[in-house]
Formats: C-alpha cells, sequence, structure tokens
C-alpha cells in the first residue's frame, strides 16, 4: 500500500517539464485502468507565449475489448494569468480493428470550458497505429469543432505523430521522435507562415511496482518550425496502469 500511495504522490507532484496533446494508440484492451499527469512548458522568446504550461490530469477504463472511456482535467497559465482549471473533456474510443501488425480506432469528445467567452467543442479522431521497423508507430487524425452561441470558424485540422522503438536505447530507457502539426481551418488552411508545427523526440521509462501494476515516465523536448508554433517546448507524460 506504501508503494501505492508514493508513486500516486510522485505521479500528482512530480515535475519534470507528451504534452498535453496526447497522441493515443489505437488498440484497447477490456480492464485497462490507468490515471496519469502531463503537460507541457513553453520557453519562447516573445513574452507572451514565454513560460506558458498547460497540466492535464486524467482517468482512463476500458470497459470491452473495443471500448474506452476517459476524463480529463485541464489546468493552465496563460500570459499575465493565474493557473486554473479551464477545461474538462469527456472522451469515448472504439476500436474498429486490431491484428498484430496494426490497428484502427475513432475517438469521440466533448470539451466543456468553464470560462467565460469560451465555446465548447467537440473534438473527433482518426487513430492508426502500426508496428513496423522495430518500432509501434501512431497517427492521430484531429478534427474540432466549436458550437453553441460563442462558437467562430469551421472545422479545425490537427495531425501529431509518434514512432517509438521496442529496443531500448539503455537500461530499458526507449527513443521515440514525434510531432503535432495544426492547419487550421478544414475549408480554408492557414499560410505555411501561420500554421503551428513542432518536431522533437523524447526518452520513456517503465517501472514495475508489483503484478499489474506500472508507472511510465516519459520526457522530451519539442521545437518549433513555425513562427506561430513557440519556439521550444518542454514536455512529459506520467502514467500509472494498475
Amino acid at each position: 500500500m506504501k508503494k501505492i500511495l508514493l508513486f500516486i504522490l510522485l505521479l500528482i507532484f512530480v515535475k519534470p517539464l507528451f504534452a498535453h496533446h496526447k497522441i493515443y494508440g489505437a488498440r484497447v484492451h477490456k480492464g485497462d485502468r490507468e490515471i496519469s499527469w502531463r503537460g507541457h512548458f513553453d520557453y519562447d522568446n516573445r513574452s507572451n507565449k514565454n513560460k506558458a504550461h498547460i497540466h492535464v490530469a486524467e482517468i482512463e477504463y476500458a470497459w470491452t475489448n473495443k471500448w474506452q472511456s476517459e476524463i480529463e482535467f485541464f489546468m493552465r497559465d496563460k500570459y499575465e494569468n493565474n493557473f486554473r482549471w479551464y477545461k474538462t473533456e469527456f472522451q469515448n474510443q472504439y476500436e474498429l480493428i486490431e491484428t498484430d501488425a496494426w490497428a484502427a480506432a475513432l475517438y469521440f469528445s466533448f470539451n466543456w470550458y468553464r470560462e467565460k467567452g469560451e465555446a465548447n467543442e467537440i473534438e473527433y479522431k482518426i487513430l492508426a497505429e502500426r508496428n513496423f521497423l522495430g518500432a509501434r508507430n501512431i497517427i492521430n487524425f484531429v478534427f474540432e469543432n466549436e458550437f453553441g452561441s460563442k462558437a467562430e470558424g469551421s472545422t479545425s485540422f490537427k495531425i501529431s505523430f509518434l514512432s517509438m522503438w521496442d529496443k531500448p536505447i539503455y537500461k530499458d530507457i526507449k527513443f521515440g521522435i514525434g510531432g503535432v502539426h495544426s492547419f487550421g481551418q478544414l475549408d480554408n488552411f492557414d499560410s505555411p507562415g501561420r500554421q503551428k508545427h513542432q518536431v522533437g523526440f523524447g526518452f520513456q521509462k517503465s517501472f514495475h511496482i508489483k503484478d499489474e501494476m506500472e508507472y511510465t515516465l516519459f520526457v522530451g523536448p519539442l521545437f518549433g518550425l513555425t513562427n506561430e508554433a513557440a519556439d521550444n517546448t518542454l514536455l512529459w507524460n506520467m502514467e500509472l496502469e494498475f
């Protein structure tokens, strides 16, 4: 019991600085349970972007071998604002197909904003995963729609990806590369200079606690490729599976 409490405390309070844009695997396994803490910290030469950070607490449960649900609580500190809880996401994921080599799934989320002036969102994704060249390769196609009286614009479109190699590079530490790419509205993409593109790498290590309980830590940097993106982002993802 003491070990469980210790790792829950680590999950919540340790802050080594994968971003709040989580990259979702397509596979679902009945009975999987997970709590996680993830986020990112931006470094930029512009004061309105520098030191912005977001934290996300998540609870996840797989009801069947096809259906998984999650709830996420988002907290952030924007320029000249206090750190606060600003959004809650209610998510469901449904696996369409799974083989040894690849899998695909659909994802749906209702995003409820607590702040005045912010429109609620519906978010849906196509998730694909393939084992290839010794790596687990995941790509997410992300679509977001605001709705209600405060809604603006049409459907926004993003792509995120992650390739994580199975073979450790040193003492069970695995290496991966990934990126997050925001193109703007689906019916009218932003010009290349106004799009947000970041790529980077990261390191992952898992710690076995006891039977059916494991703690995983991922840490890595992202680098901005366009002016709209933050120059540098330090991100983390901590998960406790039980």
